[in-house]
């Protein structure tokens, strides 16, 4: 146990993995016998859960780390143990090192179930060791994937809970270091997956989104072909009022098996996060993606078959090796073919030990930022036209927090903290965060509805 009045506090970056991680991270502190407070300055240890996946996210936890250090007060509290995934980055490229100059101590992810005891040792004044260095080529260690099935305290929207179905990624485009950071692909056992399911929804979560680096090669590891339908199969046996939606799902292993599973239950959000990250040959080819052109057209195609209506998310990288004008204008056209709800669009950055960062040929910092404007401006056009066309639809809608102008949910073709929200002006009596409710879309704009209530 902790010593009587330890108490700590923990800064979450990145993405909903990391969220997930940092939530196991509160449960095992708090099961440790570690009070929780929200203020750092309040804590006698900072745990900063960072991500590490490009430079504008290390910059941004090198940020966090400068600042609290600046805040402590005389006895020199907070402590700062920095976890995540540029912890493991810094250990595997050296150069990265000095973003965590301002951490007293770096966790990773093999000794997350010894978190504690390295904050106690801190706390003591003894030295805090952990291994970290990535973990290219090979799986995270079991002692992760273990602690993975530790309790968690849940942060965030009480009615929505992501669930992990799997750790790391065996693609290796050209341009990511995940592989290097998390590992190859390596998938949660079903079992484990369907406990942790039930767990949330007992606890009152109302949708469980489901997450991984590759959320359609779940079981590859295991079984040889994708198990995602399976696994659906088996979470939609669950009897409670839930909502089911799918991350982060490869084209390349999206099968209809997948989406008929997904089309087989009105509780499964018609909505998918299809990460295509190009569409032009070439390009596809250079970002090692495995698929081409074809594919991005097949899909579209399946999806539009098999999940009818559905709202669809994706994102693009512009700024690549080797994309010039030519390259870029095809993505442009397939952008304004208007068939995408949701859009996310990054530029290229050289991520050291990645095959892209090798490669000549590069786009300007500068038109890489031209290109992600024209690409966001002509999705802002499309956006608004997709929602105007769902004014008067009648839908449920998932209430989140309540604020001045109304109460703040989203609908089935919204994802959290991606995607906009849905502005509820009078929810009636003994409206709840993490309920649902039945309302029609009256307004819409670019990104956010407004809606009224109603009986059925």
């Amino acid at each position: 146990m902790a010593k009587a009045g330890h108490r700590f506090s923990l800064v979450n970056l990145g993405c909903p993995k990391n969220t997930v991680d940092s939530e196991g991270i509160l449960g095992g502190m708090a099961l440790a016998g570690f009070r929780f407070v929200a203020e750092p300055a309040e804590a006698d240890v900072c745990l900063v859960n960072t991500c590490g996946f490009l430079d504008a996210s290390r910059r941004e936890a090198a940020e966090v780390l400068e600042e609290l250090a600046a805040q402590r007060g005389r006895r020199g509290r907070p402590l700062l143990v920095a976890t995540g995934c540029l912890v493991e980055r810094a250990g595997g490229a050296k150069e990265l090192a000095p973003f965590l100059k301002a951490a007293d101590a770096r966790v990773g992810f093999a000794d997350y179930a010894r978190l504690p005891d390295v904050c106690r040792d801190l706390l003591a004044g003894k030295a805090a060791i952990s291994r970290a260095g990535g973990y290219a080529g090979r799986e995270l260690p079991k002692t992760y994937l273990d602690w993975l099935d530790r309790p968690r305290m849940r942060i965030g929207s009480p009615g929505s809970a992501y669930l992990k179905i799997g750790e790391g990624c065996s693609n290796c485009c050209a341009y990511c270091s995940i592989p290097l950071i998390r590992g190859r692909r390596a998938s949660r056992p079903q079992d484990a997956i369907l406990k942790e399911a039930r767990e949330l929804a007992a606890a009152g979560a109302k949708e469980l989104i489901l997450i991984a680096q590759d959320t359609t090669a779940y079981g590859m590891d295991f079984a040889g072909e994708p198990q995602l339908a399976t696994l659906l199969k088996e979470l939609l046996k669950m009897p409670d009022d839930l909502w089911f939606r799918v991350m982060y799902a490869h084209p390349k292993h999206l099968t209809d098996e997948i989406l008929e599973a997904m089309a087989s239950d009105v509780r499964v959000c018609p909505y998918l996060d299809l990460p295509l990250q190009h569409v032009n040959e070439k390009m596809l080819k250079r970002m090692g993606r495995g698929y081409g052109r074809a594919r991005v057209d097949a899909a579209m195609d399946q999806i539009d078959r098999r999940l009818p209506g559905a709202a669809l998310r994706t994102t693009f990288i512009v700024g690549h090796p080797g994309e010039g004008e030519k390259e870029f204008a095809e993505l442009l056209a397939f952008v304004e073919e208007g068939r995408i709800d949701h859009l996310g669009v990054f530029c290229w950055s050289p991520e050291p030990g990645t095959v892209s960062a090798g490669m000549a040929d590069r786009a300007p910092a500068s038109v890489a930022e031209e290109r992600r404007g024209r690409l966001m401006a002509a999705q802002a056009k499309i956006s608004a036209a997709r929602l105007r066309a769902r004014k008067g639809e009648r839908t449920a809608l998932l209430l989140e927090r309540r604020e001045k102008d109304g109460w703040h949910g989203r609908t089935p073709w919204q994802a959290p903290e991606v995607d906009g929200e849905t502005v509820l002006e009078d929810a009636g009596r003994g409206a709840k965060a993490g309920h649902f409710t039945k309302v029609k879309i009256t307004k819409t704009g670019p990104y956010d509805c407004r809606a009224r209530r109603v009986q059925s």
